[in-house]
C-alpha cells in the first residue's frame, strides 16, 4: 500500500504501518515541466537511512529536478507488495496532475545500498521502468560470494532457495530494456563488496546498455552525498554531468537560452534566393527577440499537418527540442488540398487529430505548444468583404482544439484579415506576391499570388504574431516576456 505526503507536512516513518510505503514529494516551483527522480534510501531492508533520503531530494531540486523519497516497507514485508509499491509510485509520478509539471518520459530512479538493490531489481524485472537509473554503492547480487548478508536476510529470509537467489540477483536480470545507468562505489567498501557494482556494469555492457561506472579508491559504506569525504564527493559533479547530457539538468545559464520552433507551411518558411522577394513571416520573428531565445524555423513549403509528420519533420523537431522550448504550430493551406491524398486532411477528423499529436509532442518533452490559426489568403468577395472561409474550416477547428486542450492560441487568421481590411483591396496587394512581368529575374513573366508574402507582407505578419503573443495571457507564455527586445 502506498501513501503520499508533501515535504512540508512531515510524518515520521514510525507513525505509519510497516506494511505501508510512503512517498514524500519534493516538487519544484516552476511553470515548465521538469524531470523527476525517485529516491530509494538504503538500510539493509531493516531500516531506512535518512541521510540518503531528503538530502538527496534537495540536491536534485538544486539541479532543477523534481524529487520524491520513497520510505518503502522494511523489516517483515512481502516482496511482491514492496515491488508493487515502487511500481505504483512510478506510475503516479508519470500520471501526476498538470500542476506537478512532470515530464513523463524523464522519470529516473536513484538508490543507495539496499535501495540500490530495490531500484536495480525493479528496473530489470518490472515492465514499468524508470527512464534512467543511478546507483550508489548498490547491493546487486544475493549469491554467496559477494552478497550483503543483511540485505539478503531481510529480503528473502534465512533460508532462500537457489531459485530465489537467482531471481533477485539484479545482475542476472539485466536485459536490453534495462535503462541507462550511473554507478558509483568505493574499492574498499567493507559492507557491500565492490564486485556488486562490477557485476552489474558487466551485465549492462553485455547487453549494450549505456552506463557510467566510478570506483573511488577509498571510502566507507553509506556515504550518501559524501560531504565529509571530498574525494568521493566528486560523484555529485560526475552524476550532474551525466544527468545534464540526458537533459535532466538545466542551470540558470541554460534557462536563458531557449528555442522557439516553427512547424508550418510556406507562409512561414524560409525562402531561398531563387524564390525572393517571396518571404515567410517566420524569417522576421527573430528580429523581435533577444539572442537568448533562438528561432528554429522548421516550416517548409507545401506541407500539411499530415505530410510534415510523414516526412519525419516532427520527429526531427523532437530530437532537438529541450524542456522549456516552444513549438509554434500553423497549418491549414495545404491540408485543404483534396486533390492530393498525401496532404489533404479532413478538418473535423484527421486535421484535429494531427494538431493534438503536435501538442502532445511538445508537452511530453517539457515544452509549450502554441497554436496559430492559418494566415488568411487575400480573398475579397464581389461586395468588397473578405472571405471568412479563405482557409476553409481549418482556423475554426484549430480554435476548438486550443480550447479543448487548453493550448495557447494566436488567432493570426483573424488578425491578418483585420490587417487586409484596414489596408483595403488594392493597398493590401503590396503584402503579397504581385509582380508585373520583367520586374524581377526570378519571375520574368510576373506573378499574381494572394497566398505568399512579399518582404513587406512577411514583416507585417511577423509583427501580428508578436502582438498576439504579447496580448495572450496564458501563464505558459509569460516567460517569453524575458526575451523580447525593448
Amino acid at each position: 500500500m502506498l501513501n503520499f505526503r508533501l515535504n512540508t507536512n512531515r510524518v515520521e516513518q514510525d507513525e505509519i504501518s510497516q506494511e505501508t510505503s510512503l512517498l514524500t514529494l519534493y516538487p519544484l516551483e516552476t511553470d515548465h515541466p521538469r524531470p523527476f527522480i525517485l529516491v530509494l534510501p538504503g538500510g539493509g531492508y531493516q531500516h531506512l537511512a535518512k541521510h540518503e533520503g531528503e538530502p538527496v531530494a534537495q540536491w536534485l531540486n538544486n539541479l532543477g529536478i523534481h524529487a520524491g523519497v520513497l520510505d518503502y516497507q522494511v523489516g517483515d514485508f512481502n516482496v511482491s507488495s514492496l515491488l508493487n509499491d515502487v511500481e505504483e509510485a512510478l506510475k503516479w509520478i508519470r500520471e501526476a496532475p498538470k500542476a506537478w509539471n512532470v515530464i513523463s518520459d524523464k522519470v529516473g530512479m536513484i538508490g543507495f545500498s539496499a535501495g540500490g538493490h530495490l531500484a536495480s531489481i525493479f528496473s530489470t524485472t518490472r515492465a514499468e521502468k524508470p527512464n534512467l537509473l543511478l546507483l550508489g554503492y548498490p547491493v546487486i547480487t544475493f549469491q554467496e560470494s559477494h552478497s550483503h548478508k543483511g540485505s539478503r536476510l531481510h529480503f528473502l529470509g534465512d533460508d532462500p532457495s537457489q531459485a530465489e537467489l537467482d531471481s533477485f540477483s539484479s545482475e542476472a536480470q539485466v536485459d536490453s530494456l534495462t535503462p541507462p545507468t550511473f554507478i558509483w562505489t568505493t574499492a574498499n567498501d567493507a559492507s557491500v563488496p565492490v564486485e556488486n557494482s562490477l557485476l552489474f556494469a558487466s551485465a549492462l555492457s553485455n547487453q549494450g546498455i549505456p552506463f557510467e561506472l566510478h570506483i573511488f579508491e577509498e571510502g566507507r559504506h553509506g556515504l550518501g552525498l559524501a560531504k565529509e569525504h571530498p574525494h568521493c564527493q566528486q560523484w555529485l559533479s560526475l552524476a550532474e554531468n551525466w544527468l545534464r547530457e540526458r537533459q535532466y539538468v538545466k542551470g540558470e545559464e541554460d534557462l536563458m537560452r531557449q528555442q522557439l520552433f516553427i512547424a508550418g507551411d510556406s507562409t512561414a518558411a524560409i525562402k531561398g534566393a531563387g524564390e525572393k522577394p517571396m518571404t515567410g513571416w517566420g524569417e522576421y520573428l527573430q528580429s523581435y527577440f533577444r539572442t537568448s531565445i533562438q528561432i528554429q524555423n522548421r516550416a517548409i513549403n507545401g506541407r500539411s499537418t499530415k505530410s510534415f509528420i510523414t516526412d519525419g519533420r516532427l520527429d526531427a523537431i523532437r530530437k532537438d527540442f529541450q524542456p522549456g522550448d516552444y513549438l509554434f504550430i500553423q497549418f491549414g493551406h495545404n491540408d485543404e488540398k483534396k486533390e492530393d491524398p498525401l496532404r489533404y486532411t479532413d478538418p473535423e477528423t484527421e486535421y484535429r487529430h494531427n494538431l493534438i499529436q503536435y501538442i502532445d509532442a511538445a508537452r511530453q518533452l517539457g515544452g509549450t505548444p502554441v497554436l496559430l490559426t492559418s494566415v488568411s489568403r487575400r480573398r475579397f468577395n464581389a461586395d468588397g468583404e473578405l472571405d471568412p472561409f479563405a482557409v476553409g474550416a481549418y482556423p475554426e477547428v484549430m480554435r476548438q482544439v486550443a480550447e479543448e486542450t487548453h493550448t495557447p492560441l494566436l488567432d493570426i487568421f483573424a488578425a491578418s484579415q483585420a490587417l487586409y481590411r484596414s489596408l483595403g483591396e488594392e493597398e493590401s496587394k503590396k503584402l503579397f506576391m504581385h509582380l508585373p512581368a520583367k520586374t524581377h529575374p526570378n519571375y520574368p513573366n510576373g506573378v499574381t499570388d494572394d497566398t505568399h508574402f512579399s518582404d513587406e507582407g512577411a514583416r507585417q505578419i511577423a509583427k501580428l504574431v508578436v502582438q498576439a503573443l504579447k496580448q495572450n495571457t496564458a501563464s505558459s507564455l509569460s516567460n517569453l516576456n524575458n526575451f523580447y527586445k525593448e
